[in-house]
């Protein structure tokens, strides 16, 4: 009878002091890559078409049923339930992340998170445009994309206006579901060709419209 207890003891020695069997067995955790902390975007100074590509704080890699980021880039953008600000009339999907058509080019920006901006407890997509059409302009705006049964959906857009880059884009995680975008822009007096405020604004979804709750503003050199 000695033998077999002192087997016993060996075996049990060989386990992990902290009890989960070198992380494989029951009390084993997975680390949580759903909220990878990532810093925004720094800034882009003048809008030269060269804005971040830093995403925002949050990653794409998110749990089954949600939606991902990268879902966008093949996602619809336009259709006759709704019309974006600055873009031309018609159904308009991503392809890669890109749509072109009668000389305006709209790109999908880096800058996403995932989370509820309907109501309904399944995660949504919230991501800047860039639209740059024949002239000058390179017209940003915010698009929310709802969950249908996984499928990205455009539901609610605003503009943000002409060469005013986003630096970031976080969804609140409590009710209410809101959305903090932080984007650059300009006083009223300033040329258009500078940006010289660096604006946090939160928005939240009223019928087809991302609806702007309040901003604050703070200097921006570039």
């Amino acid at each position: 009878m000695i033998a077999p207890l002192i087997l016993a003891s060996v075996a049990v020695g060989c386990q992990d002091t902290d009890g989960n069997d070198n992380g494989k067995g029951p009390g084993a955790k997975s680390p949580d890559r759903s909220r990878t902390s990532q810093s925004p975007g720094g800034g882009a100074g003048h809008d030269d078409g060269k804005e971040s590509a830093r995403p925002s704080p949050r990653s794409s890699d998110r749990p089954a049923g949600g939606l991902t980021c990268d879902q966008l880039r093949n996602a619809e953008l336009q259709n006759s339930e709704l019309r974006l600000p600055d873009a031309p009339a018609g159904s308009i999907s991503f392809t890669d992340g890109r749509w072109e058509g009668d000389g305006i080019v709209i790109e999908l920006q880096p800058q996403c998170d995932i989370g509820d901006m309907t109501g309904d407890a399944a995660p949504d997509a919230v991501a800047p445009i860039k639209v740059t059409t024949e002239g000058t302009g390179r017209f940003y705006a915010l698009v929310t994309w709802r969950n249908d049964a996984g499928t990205p959906v455009p539901a609610a857009a605003a503009s943000l206006g002409d060469r005013t880059p986003v630096e970031s884009v976080e969804i609140s995680t409590a009710p209410p579901k809101q959305a903090t975008v932080v984007y650059l822009t300009r006083g009223d007096a300033d040329p258009a060709a500078v940006v010289t405020i660096r604006r946090t604004a939160v928005y939240r979804v009223a019928g087809p419209v991302m609806a702007e709750l309040h901003h604050s503003d703070a200097p921006y050199t570039p």
